[in-house]
């Protein structure tokens, strides 16, 4: 508001004195020297801050003393008022009074054509400081908004922040209780067990050479106290071992969320069928072919979006990853495509792109047995 009125301000100076210039008034002299010093006066209460008010006033008198002598100096009043409109808390006895004094003022115009041009220029003065007002206090409204939500969005990154923590606390409890609950069922169960296997074998060991029958059924509970022992070690294994399918579909998707948090592309992960009857051999292949697929994406198709499926039917897979990047019709292989043909074709499979909608890669493969796969790689 502030610049808007300086820079109107000399605009309307400008203009009256481009007016005395055309009609060679006798008093050019005096009205330059007039503009000098209200220019000078605005200047000066633009520079300090401290004084405005005392510098406004005295262009005010300046151009109401003159105005009663000089005609042409009322067009400099309406902005000479509406320099004020900056003092917030005293805008609206500054709008009636300075209307008064402009009313006032147009009275005495010397002829009628005057009074019609001044009035239409405080009409024009005003509605123009008023809508540049009006702008700049949205302005500044809007910049309050956006402070406000800095400020929201940073306390809601702190929160965000400090979940992560909790949750990675929470945790590494949950990790040491469950290693400190290990730790007791070994201790009591398989110590137990396997301290009085070895107490039965120093027994059968000192009695070996005096009771060779006593010796044998000592070994004899050894080794069943042993076996048990690791029967036990067996079942402890296996009730705490992940499934399969679901340590691989995990990796899928933290590399999936990997990929988004580093490059903040968007991605998702659909799977059907059943994903059990899927062999380590091809999940490292799909896998390989996944990692291939996003790096191409964030090299060449300037995508924001990566989606991934996986349909398992009966007797072969199909894994889809695509983006919704820029159309490439002529695409060259370079090795990574080559790479993942080479891993498809491994396991019998083939793999499909398609470039009509994006970049797709689709990887489909036989569905067969664990012991034919090995079979498989070893030829």
């Amino acid at each position: 508001m502030q610049r808007f009125n300086l820079i109107f301000s000399v605009l309307t100076a400008g203009s009256v004195l481009a007016l005395l210039f055309v009609q060679q008034l006798p008093v050019l002299t005096i009205a330059v020297i007039l503009l000098l010093v209200w220019l000078s006066l605005l200047l000066l209460s633009a520079s300090f801050q401290k004084y405005r008010v005392i510098f406004l006033i005295l262009q005010l008198v300046v151009v109401s003393v003159v105005s009663f002598f000089q005609p042409w100096a009322f067009y400099l009043l309406p902005g000479t008022i509406t320099n004020f409109l900056v003092l917030k808390n005293y805008r609206g006895p500054i709008l009636l009074g300075g209307g008064g004094l402009l009313l006032f003022y147009t009275v005495y115009l010397p002829n009628s054509a005057m009074r019609i041009s001044g009035l239409l220029w405080i009409l024009f003065v005003f509605f123009v400081s008023t809508t540049v007002a009006s702008l700049a206090q949205e302005k500044r409204g809007l910049n309050d908004s956006s402070d406000m939500l800095r400020v929201e969005r940073n306390r809601l990154a702190s929160l965000f922040e400090q979940s992560i923590m909790n949750s990675e606390a929470r945790e590494k409890e949950a990790i040491l209780s469950e290693r400190q609950r290990l730790i007791h069922e070994i201790h009591d169960e398989l110590g137990h067990k396997l301290s009085g296997g070895l107490i039965q074998m120093e027994a059968a060991k000192a009695v070996y050479q005096k009771d060779a029958e006593q010796a044998e059924k000592l070994l004899d509970q050894a080794i069943a106290t042993t076996r048990e022992g690791i029967d036990d070690i067996r079942k402890i294994l296996h009730s705490e071992a992940p499934v399969q399918e679901t340590l691989n579909l995990n990796r899928i998707k933290t590399e999936l969320q990997r990929f988004t948090d580093h490059y903040q592309i968007k991605t998702s992960f659909h799977y059907f069928g059943k994903v059990d009857q899927l062999s380590s051999f091809q999940w490292q292949v799909l896998l390989g072919n996944l990692k291939e697929s996003l790096t191409n994406t964030l090299k060449y198709a300037e995508a924001s979006e990566v989606t991934v499926h996986l349909h398992v039917f009966k007797g072969f897979l199909r894994f889809e990853v695509s983006n919704n990047g820029k159309k490439t019709k002529n695409y060259k292989k370079g090795l990574g495509i080559l790479g993942m043909e080479e891993r498809t074709a491994m396991l019998s499979g083939q793999l499909v792109i398609d470039t009509t909608r994006g970049f797709t890669v689709t990887t489909i493969l036989p569905i067969r047995t664990e012991k034919n796969m090995r079979n498989l790689m070893d030829n």
